[in-house]
């Protein structure tokens, strides 16, 4: 936009001092990273079956998984009422948005994947999300008219949005 200029006129213009420090700042703001922790409670139908969204990453954030928990209020320990996933029509799944990232493989004290248990990753790892999908958990074949409690922990983190 051109703009015409009259004697004793003043202008509020952008310094290159005052551009470097915004843009300084809105890096820093950009590479910051926050822990973040979501839970959810899936009641199981008569089949041990389930599925419900964890959580929901805002628009403009990404999210990487680094830890989640699985439950079931029917176990008592990690090694009564729990849940072998070696066995055939037994799985836990991990969703983003409805489509599967994985089957899940939690890990119990006792280095059985199972439910109860909890599974890990490090940086680069785990699942990721970002601008609005969801992390979804959907079950098959675990103990009926249960609940399962789902404990999701990871990184949040600014975002280019359009991306």
């Amino acid at each position: 936009m051109k703009q015409t200029i009259k004697h004793g006129v003043q202008i509020d213009a952008l310094t290159p001092e005052e551009a470097q420090r915004m843009l300084a700042a809105n890096a820093k703001r950009e590479t910051s990273n926050s822990r973040m922790r979501a839970t959810q409670s899936i009641k199981l139908d008569g089949n041990g079956n389930g599925r419900d969204e964890v959580m929901v990453i805002p628009p403009g954030f990404e999210f990487s998984a680094r830890r989640v928990t699985v439950d079931l209020d029917t176990a008592t320990d990690p090694s009564t009422g729990n849940v072998p996933l070696n066995v055939a029509g037994k799985s836990v799944e991990y969703l983003r948005s409805g489509t599967r990232i994985e089957y899940a493989a939690p890990v119990s004290p006792n280095a059985v994947a199972q439910v109860p248990g909890v599974q890990t990753w490090g940086a680069e790892q785990g699942p990721y999300l970002r601008n609005g999908e969801v992390f979804e958990v959907r079950v098959t074949g675990l103990t009926p008219n249960s609940i399962l409690s789902v404990i999701l922990e990871g990184i949040m983190r600014r975002c280019d949005p359009v991306r």
